[in-house]
């Protein structure tokens, strides 16, 4: 029996396809809109993540990171290339206009009326909301919200960070979803 090893990164591109071909697969009806996010390196997480789960758009509002800043390349490793990212200025701006979109609009933050994430109810198209690491989401952008949704924290701690919360809901909705959007090549 011989030994499981990883794949090399040659063998891992070998399954995917060519850049040429990569704008043209179709993406899942999900948008993040991250609201003020301080932290290079989150955005460069979420900017990640938004990439491998073929992520359709990722709003960068308000007074957040400059995204092409060295910090978030690294981050990112790259990914803000391949995901279709634009900064606004207003979170509110960008979540009316989803809305009349039909887009079904998650808040992720605790508050008195969130919900744990396994038990909202999500329909397509989707938008998370992510909030700023030290405030959450901002009030205003918070009342826009169809669904709050949190993470429940069993320890001491009162929150986890940004781009964790990010990769459990990201995984959770492409999870529920998964047999309406395949991802290529069957990774």
């Amino acid at each position: 029996m011989t030994a499981r090893q990883p794949l090399t990164k040659e063998e891992i591109r070998a399954g995917k396809v060519s850049r040429q071909e990569f704008d043209r697969l179709p993406r899942i009806p999900v948008t993040i809109v991250l609201d003020s996010l301080k932290c290079a390196h989150n955005v460069g997480t979420i900017l990640r993540l938004a990439d491998a789960l073929l992520v359709e758009k990722v709003y960068i509002c308000g007074n957040s990171v400059q995204v092409l800043s060295k910090k978030v390349r690294q981050g990112s490793l790259g990914a803000e290339k391949w995901v279709d990212w634009e900064y606004r200025e207003s979170a509110t701006e960008v979540l009316k206009e989803l809305k009349t979109l039909g887009y079904c609009i998650v808040s992720a933050e605790i508050s008195s009326d969130s919900i744990n994430y396994r038990e909202a109810q999500y329909a397509l198209p989707l938008c998370i909301v992510l909030g700023r690491e030290d405030r959450g989401v901002s009030p205003e952008v918070l009342e826009l919200a169809d669904i709050v949704v949190h993470l429940p924290i069993y320890g001491m701690a009162n929150s986890l960070n940004v781009a964790t919360v990010a990769s459990v809901l990201l995984y959770e909705t492409a999870g529920r979803f998964s047999n309406n959007y395949k991802s290529p090549k069957g990774h």
